[in-house]
């Protein structure tokens, strides 16, 4: 087929709008048909979670995270650089239109041999340049749905670190607090033995008991001040990661204790059905997904003609007087058609290329939600189990401080042993410490189901969209 016989085919393609390349459809996935443990009943979780925590503090906490987080803010930038991108993509389907003006000035040498006349001449030149590509393959198209689809997760991925922060910035003030309660218990306890150790060693100064109970108070209550400083020491590493959650240096950061009570809200789960829709990681492993399969579409664009319409004009003389005369206009136009017929197998090789990225996406996405059912299943059945732990840890504190004061009146009445009593009081301390972890890993697990949840959502949403700034924008 000659060009000219095969113009009118390609100009008859371009209003066809014919794009190579497969057109995207999410793929089918199998969703279970209901968690193995029930969900709380009640109102979906509000954008603002954690509020139902009840702490003001908390809150504040959250916000300064969200609003100051350097991970949220790289994303952030993440986001802008694609929305660039996305701009530079569809730049592509508007003409290239430029402006070279130019000036010369040349001379000829006089002194070589077989030489042409010896000659001087000026040039100056105002020329436009157009240049477009006929998209008739939808390379062009596919570029932009391609970066497209890189923006919209993006901003899935900025909204995944937003969710991601709030949960962190969460569970690591609620263990602070947690940690505040053990050691308010803990500084109790160091009283009460520091007394116990005092009059031990009175009564063994009367002679009532022996040097042995003296040593076992001692250890005893050198036993709760190692207990005491590591649970400081761990309040104090919390502390420094709350700070650097808020995006502050750990040394001016500090947080004072005060008594708090814990609350534990119930969470709904929803359907399984719809986890996939919720989650923002997992959005944007299908967006990923989708870019990939435009990807396939450019690569395969590259084995057709590309077809660029070119186009010049504007003024040329030897005078710049000139250059408004008529005739120093000058022109040209045309098209230009690239026919691939030999490249060594790259074209191929990147079709290849981008039909693996398009499986590796899809093995991704799949894996994600995989990932995602397991973790909703995970914190339900953490909170199940650690609520059954923590009502059977209530009925061990009772029994153990009640079995406590016992030992300690008959040790006063002479009728036990001092080893009677600190085996009882250790008992007691530690089941308290154990219903305060308790406590502590009921809150985890529930803001791991949140976060696992994909955080605020409301019956019948997709993928909960926050609104994405710029990263330079307040926030």
């Amino acid at each position: 087929m000659t060009l000219r016989a095969a113009l009118p085919c390609l100009f008859v393609a371009a209003l066809a709008g014919c794009v190579v390349g497969p057109d995207y459809r999410r793929p089918d996935t199998v969703a279970p048909g209901a968690w193995r443990e029930a969900s709380a009943p009640g109102a979906p979780l509000p954008d603002r979670w954690w509020a139902l925590f009840g702490d003001d503090e908390l809150d504040r906490h959250v916000e300064a995270a969200l609003a100051a987080n350097q991970d949220l803010a790289a994303a952030l930038a993440r986001h802008d650089r694609l929305r660039a991108l996305l701009g530079v993509a569809r730049a592509d389907e508007l003409p290239d239109v430029s402006l070279d003006p130019a000036y010369a000035r040349a001379r000829t040498s006089g002194t070589v041999e077989n030489r042409l006349p010896e000659l001087e001449t000026t040039l100056w030149r105002v020329p436009v340049d157009v240049a477009y590509e006929v998209d008739l393959w939808g390379r062009v198209r596919r570029s932009v749905e391609a970066a497209g689809a890189d923006v919209q997760g993006s901003a899935d991925t900025v909204n995944a670190v937003r969710l991601s922060v709030a949960a962190t910035a969460t569970s690591t003030y609620l263990s602070l607090r947690s940690s505040d309660r053990d050691i308010e218990v803990l500084v109790r306890t160091v009283s009460v033995r520091d007394d116990a150790f005092r009059l031990a060693e009175r009564r063994a100064r009367a002679g009532v008991v022996g040097d042995l109970d003296v040593l076992r108070a001692r250890a005893d209550l050198a036993q709760t001040r190692a207990d005491l400083a590591d649970a400081r020491r761990r309040r104090d590493n919390l502390e420094h990661a709350l700070a650097v959650v808020e995006g502050r240096n750990a040394p001016d950061f500090t947080l004072a204790a005060r008594e708090w009570t814990p609350v534990l809200p119930d969470v709904p789960a929803g359907l399984p059905s719809t986890l996939l829709e919720r989650r923002p990681d997992v959005a944007a492993d299908e967006r990923a997904l989708a870019a990939a399969s435009a990807r396939i579409g450019v690569a395969r664009a590259a084995f057709f003609p590309q077809v660029r319409l070119t186009a010049a004009g504007g003024v040329a003389s030897d005078s710049l007087g000139d250059l408004t005369a008529r005739d120093s206009r000058a022109w040209s136009i045309g098209p230009v058609v690239r026919l691939p017929l030999f490249d060594g197998g790259r074209n191929r090789a990147n079709l290849q290329a981008a039909e693996a990225a398009y499986q590796g996406a899809l093995a991704n996405w799949r894996q994600g939600g995989i990932v995602a059912f397991r973790e909703v299943q995970d914190a339900l059945s953490d909170t199940r189990w650690l609520r059954e732990q923590g009502e059977a840890l209530a009925a061990t504190v009772d029994a153990a401080t009640s079995a406590a004061k016992v030992s300690r009146s008959r040790y006063d009445r002479g009728l036990a042993g001092y080893f009677e009593v600190v085996d009882s009081e250790r008992q007691a301390l530690a089941s308290r410490r154990a219903a305060i972890q308790n406590d502590q890993q009921r809150l985890l697990a529930t803001v791991a189901l949140i976060k696992a949840l994909g955080g605020g959502w409301r019956e019948g949403d997709a993928v909960p969209r926050q609104p994405v700034a710029s990263a330079g924008a307040p926030r």
